[in-house]
């Protein structure tokens, strides 16, 4: 068990093979997870190409612990968030019908593009907002999106120094530095 940092009383560490029997345990208890998760997908782990287990290099897992048990576990995985800016409508003065399907087209094969180097990047999902009622419909139909009403969204601030032993990063207190009760 490799610890992987340290604070306030709590260690981060790593997941290994020995966390399998309580995750297998946890799951089966949680009504939230319990049939939709394995073990293995708190434990970074997927089927490769020949369909072993093996570690997903886009996922990283960990648990805390406060010294006597494990309190949780954690899987972060990369996501890429979509802003897009197009030109106003008969901007290029050629239809409005032509305008928008040249845009879907090129929106279609830019995205496979991309997708191709978030990836490679470590990404495993695109976050895409819009307000655009047709534009949802779009994305949803041609190039594979799903509404998510369950997510919770925080942006991570930019830090603005490196951490010294006299200033520790801190991360911004989510409930005005009082403990949850």
């Amino acid at each position: 068990m490799g610890i992987l940092g340290k604070f306030d009383g709590y260690n981060l560490r790593e997941v290994g093979e020995y966390d399998r029997a309580q995750l297998i345990e946890w799951i089966a208890e949680d009504r939230h997870h319990a049939g939709l998760l394995d073990p293995e997908f708190f434990m970074g782990v997927a089927p490769d190409s020949s369909g072993q287990l093996a570690p997903d290099p886009r996922v990283t897992v960990c648990a805390i612990e406060d010294g006597k048990r494990t309190l949780m576990y954690i899987r972060l995985t990369r996501a890429s968030r979509v802003h897009i800016q197009f030109p106003p409508p008969h901007s290029t003065g050629r239809s409005l019908h032509i305008e928008r399907r040249q845009t879907a087209n090129a929106l279609i094969k830019g995205m496979a593009f991309l997708e191709v180097a978030l990836e490679r990047a470590g990404a495993m999902e695109w976050i895409f907002d819009s307000k655009a009622a047709a534009l949802r419909m779009m994305a949803q139909r041609h190039l594979g999106f799903v509404a998510s009403p369950l997510e919770l969204v925080r942006l991570i601030p930019r830090l603005e120094h490196y951490e010294t032993e006299e200033k520790p990063l801190r991360p911004v207190p989510q409930t005005n530095g009082k403990e949850v009760e």
